[in-house]
């Protein structure tokens, strides 16, 4: 038999060396440096900071692999850094660990640049530097001077969505071209016809009045050579907001900043090294738009008889055009949109429909979601169809299945008084879809006095919200968690909106108290680092002069009230920050501010104090200023929550101290620490009763037992009495139920696992009665509701936190705030516990370090746990006992444990020791299979 041989050139040899040399990597198992970002964001356009930071995570198939030394390279080509030249920066070898918001340290950036950056990293045993692929980042621009363009609106005011338009000549081949740009409320840009981009509602929103973010593209591919067009349209979203009669506008409430304006600048680089600039100035000319009216709240009316075909491309009629006016944004910084934008992540289609009367078309998607409706229809020119969504069939407080002889619920204005109005031109099947505008429904329905003028009448579901990064998975061997889980996670991305809301439809507000309740669980779900980077930016925007936080920011839409667990967002969710990505910086950014906000609580406690009680914060201001616990059934949302309050204040104060320590001001450290004891110590005298064991007198009695345990508030000796008291209150009293608000639900289940007692904590999480969870579901549920009756809103986030409990508790990842996993997850604790009844857990986590994974399944005779820890962390791993005796543990097939004592010799599994109810293994990183057997 004839064998063919292929030979390798002697070049061909050689590329490949080079290859190898090049990574640094002759083994591919060893190490694989990845994941690049640059202010937490991969490649990112627009980066507006002087000093940006680079993060990285390392993998590898081996276990116990770390890093010991990293070198970073920014160069301004390609080239450079194949070379290893790092001519904007080059770290040099920096004995280090660190992977993480590593601060760049070269000489100044600037503007609208791309530059280019690459990682090597040294293993623990320092032998060998693994170079990761090329990543880049291109700036924005970096200072307000930069901007040459000026803001531009149409001069007649009573349009509803002006369209903008420049054309504009490009006579040389092209290098690069980047646009910068924004609009007010709400804006799309066209270039030659096409959308540039997949945003939809930008810029997210901010107080406009103080802050407005721009947005870059690459439109390199998008220019030609010869003649190009520009195109722009305005909506009025939160920068107009005004009473509309008829029509729904979060309680009639308006605010009208100004009229909307846009401002764009278009660099462009050719080949020959020459520039030219393209900027929104008095030489552009507007016209009026299809879209006749749009709100943030009422809807959006589109008449495509309107519509002026071809006015984005080149060569269009202008002459009825006209000139736009040039405006001012005094004391207005333009800040890059560093964050993730909003989109249409998704279509739904209806998953049932019906035709209760002529010209009356209702659908049920089958979910409650965040977005709006896209329309597809064929019909006579003039016919004007009215769509609207609502979260309920027939005026009931619960969804279902939708049946022949439903009609859509009208009994919420923010539903009834909300539609979009379509007008056929009668040109074909024509696709409508609104702009600037979004709700939240699972039902919708479309209706028209003219029903036999249609041909054809398809509906489909546009799920919009913010584009994050989707960081956890969970799933389990029972429905119902999985269903708890699902409808939880969707109740995150319907409220995900730039800021995150309380509801997608009704207010639509950046609620403080509703999203630093969330905020644990949101960055267990999603990656949400430069979202709340963007919203620290809103609330230090939002800041009162006398340093208090409102309860909603920005405080364009919602109100400005709140009580002190709303305001502590903005000292919270930094040392969130810290303590899950490692974030120093935002510490720092915000520390002088965050202090101004102790002080406000310092002074407020002593302002409104009885006598003897100088650090105790009761009611204060009207009904919206002193929110204490929210939403507990069946009790009353209104103030009278000292308790709460001064819990609030404890806790704003401890943890200003922490991070006081972390940031070196040590005497700030001592004074919040000093504060923190004597707010304890007076919130002791006067809320705890030592004979009874309880905190409160109300009928909040979980929630203060829960802050109070929580806090560590309780005096020595107590601890274990309140407790039961609790527990008692709970199993026996509720029968197994919560007594919650928001508030109460977020604590009960780490008091509850700390003490022992997640079988309780479970007991609660599956209830299928009222209160809980799966009381919704059983009534129809797809998403989380705002009141355990079912009433009102049906998208609410702020009782999410049940999933923490699955990925902390269930699926035993614990977090940094458990105490037992550190900062950015450089040691890990898994822990999970196992209920009766429930065979298998499955949980994956992306973190800072990289991919966490818990996976158990408890068999008969047997109980396995598989874990996954990253590179550049170790772990302890603690696996249950059961009810196991004479244990022995195998790590793959290995023994890692016999006759009560550990057995060495498995790569990476260093130690073990056992308890009570655990036998805990210290291991390396890498992929871990443990098989728990006994009799």
């Amino acid at each position: 038999m004839k064998k063919t041989f292929r030979i390798l050139s002697i070049s061909t040899v050689i590329i490949c060396l080079l290859l190898i040399i090049n990574t640094g990597c002759t083994d591919g198992k060893k190490l694989i440096v990845s994941d690049l970002k640059c202010e937490y964001i991969s490649n990112p356009l627009g980066v507006d900071i002087q000093q940006p930071r680079f993060s990285w995570t390392i993998s590898s198939e081996l276990r116990g692999v770390s890093q010991s030394a990293y070198r970073i390279l920014v160069a301004g080509s390609p080239g450079k850094l194949h070379r290893k030249q790092g001519d904007i920066w080059d770290s040099g070898k920096v004995l280090s660990d660190k992977s993480t918001n590593i601060i760049f340290q070269g000489i100044p950036l600037q503007s609208g640049k791309k530059y280019y950056w690459n990682i090597s990293v040294w293993n623990h045993d320092e032998k060998q530097s693994y170079r990761s692929e090329t990543a880049y980042f291109q700036t924005g621009l970096l200072s307000m001077s930069d901007w040459e363009a000026q803001w531009i609106t149409a001069g007649d005011t009573s349009l509803a969505a002006p369209l903008f338009r420049k054309e504009f000549e490009v006579n040389k081949q092209i290098r690069h071209a980047y646009v910068y740009v924004t609009g007010v409320g709400n804006y799309e840009l066209y270039l030659n016809g096409e959308k540039v981009g997949r945003n939809v509602l930008d810029p997210g929103m901010t107080d406009f009045r103080k802050r407005i973010l721009y947005s870059t593209y690459d439109v390199t591919e998008q220019l030609k050579k010869g003649l190009n067009v520009a195109g722009v349209i305005l909506g009025d979203g939160a920068y107009r907001i005004y009473r509309v009669k008829d029509r729904y506008g979060w309680g009639g409430r308006g605010l009208c900043i100004n009229t909307p304006r846009t401002i764009l600048q278009l660099d462009i680089t050719y080949m020959d090294g020459s520039k030219s600039q393209i900027i929104t100035d008095k030489s552009w000319k507007f016209s009026d738009s299809p879209i006749i009216f749009n709100h943030l709240f009422g809807g959006e009316d589109y008449d495509a008889r309107l519509e002026k075909p071809g006015w984005f491309s080149a060569g269009f009629d202008m002459s009825d055009w006209q000139e736009v006016a040039v405006v001012s944004t005094p004391g207005v910084v333009l800040q890059s949109q560093l964050m993730p934008p909003m989109k249409i992540v998704k279509t739904i289609h209806p998953v049932a429909e019906t035709n209760p009367e002529p010209g009356v078309y209702l659908y049920d998607m089958g979910q409650n979601f965040p977005g709006w409706w896209r329309l597809h229809v064929k019909g006579a020119s003039g016919v004007t169809l009215r769509i609207r969504g609502a979260e309920t069939l027939n005026d009931s407080i619960f969804p279902k299945s939708l049946q022949p002889g439903d009609h859509l619920s009208t009994k919420h204005a923010y539903h009834s008084r909300v539609w979009t109005d379509y007008t056929l031109k009668g040109d074909g099947t024509e696709v409508y879809e609104p702009r600037f505008f979004y709700t939240g429904f699972r039902y919708v329905e479309v209706t028209t006095g003219n029903p036999d003028s249609l041909e054809s009448l398809e509906i489909e579901g546009r799920v919009v919200h913010s584009a994050l990064e989707h960081n956890g998975q969970f799933v389990t061997s029972d429905s119902l968690l999985n269903r708890i889980y699902r409808a939880a996670k969707w109740s995150q991305i319907g409220n995900t909106h730039s800021v995150p809301t309380d509801c997608p439809h009704r207010e639509k507000g950046g609620y403080t108290g509703d999203g630093q309740i969330i905020a644990e669980t949101s960055i267990h779900d999603f990656q949400m680092a430069s979202f709340y980077t963007k919203w620290l930016n809103d609330m230090r925007d939002s800041q009162f002069e006398n340093g208090r936080i409102p309860n909603t920011s920005p405080t364009l839409v919602g109100g400005h009230g709140g009580g002190i667990a709303w305001g502590s967002a903005y000292v919270l969710l930094p040392w969130w920050m810290y303590q899950y990505y490692n974030d120093i910086r935002i510490m720092e950014d915000h520390y002088l501010t965050m202090k101004h906000y102790l002080n406000y609580l310092y002074n407020l406690a002593k302002t409104d104090a009885n006598p003897g009680e100088s650090y105790i914060i009761n009611d204060f201001g009207g009904y919206w200023d002193s929110l204490g616990e929210w939403c507990a059934p069946g009790q009353s949302d209104g103030p009278n929550h000292p308790m709460v309050n001064t819990y609030y204040y404890y806790l704003n104060t401890s943890v200003m101290a922490k991070i006081a320590v972390v940031l070196g001001h040590n005497d700030d450290a001592l004074k919040y620490s000093a504060l923190a004891d004597t707010v304890k110590r007076e919130l002791n005298k006067k809320f705890f009763d030592p004979e009874t064991n309880l905190y409160g007198t109300d009928t909040l009695y979980q929630t203060y037992q829960l802050l109070a345990l929580a806090g560590d508030i309780v005096p020595e000796g107590h601890r274990e009495e309140v407790l039961q008291n609790l527990i008692d209150d709970i199993s026996i009293t509720h029968n197994g139920h919560l007594n919650t608000g928001i508030i109460g639900t977020k604590y009960l289940w780490q008091v509850l696992a700390h003490a022992g007692r997640c079988d309780l904590a479970y007991t609660v999480a599956t209830q299928t009665t009222y209160p809980g969870y799966g009381y919704w579901l059983a009534n129809g549920a797809t998403t989380l509701w705002e009141k355990w009756s079912g009433k009102n809103s049906h998208n609410h986030q702020m009782f999410g936190s049940v999933s923490e409990f699955f990925y902390k508790y269930l699926a035993g990842i614990r977090s940094p705030m458990d105490w037992e996993t550190t900062s950015g997850y450089k040691h890990i604790h898994i822990q999970p516990y196992v209920p009766d009844g429930l065979s298998s857990v499955e949980a994956s986590l992306k973190t800072i370090k990289g991919i966490v994974e818990s996976g158990w399944q408890n068999q008969s005779g047997s109980f396995r746990l598989r874990v996954v820890i990253p590179a550049n962390s170790d772990a302890s791993i603690s696996i249950p006992l059961l009810d196991f005796e004479n244990i022995s543990v195998t790590e793959n097939g290995n023994p890692v444990w016999v006759n009560r004592a550990f057995v060495e010799g498995v790569p990476g599994v260093t130690n073990a020791f056992i308890g009570k109810e655990f036998i805990t293994f210290s291991t390396g990183s890498g992929r871990y299979d443990f098989i728990l057997s006994g009799d």
